[in-house]
């Protein structure tokens, strides 16, 4: 599982969503507090279905196919993230945004690249197995 460089990604990818639940999204200038993700509930669920879907597409190593439909959809889900998260930093003022408010637009490029990586894996299993059965034909 680890071994291949797509897990590698996809393992940055969720460490990145992990770290956003316990760093603040931003800081109020007037009162110098600290806004942490999970104060806001739309900014955590789409946290949590992002997160959980990280993990799923690490531990889904046996079914590529299903593996590289859950890292389309959470790159799409990390893009509507990041779009939402840009709206915040643009509407209001009053608020100092973190690094992490690109950590999901990272995020969403390294799952994007492991989805890759899984996808040529299994057109390299597809293609060997086609020889593989050629060559069965053939020899009969």
């Amino acid at each position: 599982m680890i071994q291949r460089i797509q897990t590698l990604f996809l393992l940055a990818a969720t460490g990145l969503l992990v770290a956003m639940f316990f760093v603040p999204m931003c800081y109020v200038d007037s009162e110098g507090s600290k806004i942490f993700y999970h104060e806001y509930m739309p900014l955590f669920s789409l946290l949590m279905v992002s997160a959980i879907l990280s993990i799923i597409n690490i531990f889904s190593y046996k079914n590529r196919l299903r593996q590289i439909r859950t890292c389309n959809l959470n790159s799409i889900i990390l893009l509507g993230f990041q779009i939402y998260i840009a709206v915040l930093v643009f509407t209001r003022t009053e608020m100092r945004f973190s690094v992490t408010a690109v950590f999901p637009a990272v995020a969403a490029i390294l799952t994007f690249i492991g989805m890759r990586y899984v996808a040529r894996d299994e057109a390299m299993v597809r293609a060997s197995s086609s020889l593989r059965d050629y060559n069965r034909k053939k020899r009969r």
